[in-house]
């Protein structure tokens, strides 16, 4: 199980590259994250499939991108499913399965968001001028 994540735009309140690209690592964390929690659930989709007579190949497998079958649901986030097996999914199980993954993955809660840390504020005491003379 992998992620990948393809944003082209984000709102970035201070207008910077760095902004944008912590913004986007940190929304591919959390997916990664949820697809992680969501990897026991769908390890038994996998293994009912695999009990129904059906045999998988490895992603690692030379053969794989010439037999992977591919489906994709969900707009953000986006699943896309690659897998390949003997015998081969019909496209209407293919789609059951990749919107059963899919909803895996939805249905595990975000993690709470940490409150944004603003830098402390410095109070710093009025500059009180030197004075060059004195009262005697």
């Amino acid at each position: 199980m992998d992620a990948g994540i393809s944003i082209s735009w984000a709102p970035d309140e201070n207008g910077s590259i760095e902004h944008g690209m912590e913004r986007h690592r940190r929304e591919e964390d959390e997916f990664r994250r949820r697809i992680d929690a969501a990897t026991p659930a769908i390890e038994v989709v996998l293994d009912e499939l695999e009990s129904s007579g059906h045999t998988f190949l490895a992603p690692t497998d030379a053969t794989f991108e010439q037999h992977a079958q591919r489906g994709s649901a969900g707009v953000m986030p986006q699943v896309e499913v690659a897998l390949a097996c003997t015998p081969r999914l019909g496209k209407d199980a293919l789609k059951s399965l990749t919107q059963r993954i899919t909803t895996l993955i939805s249905e595990v809660p975000e993690a709470p968001k940490e409150p944004r840390r603003r830098p402390p504020v410095v109070v710093t005491p009025p500059r009180v001028p030197k004075r060059w003379w004195k009262f005697w």
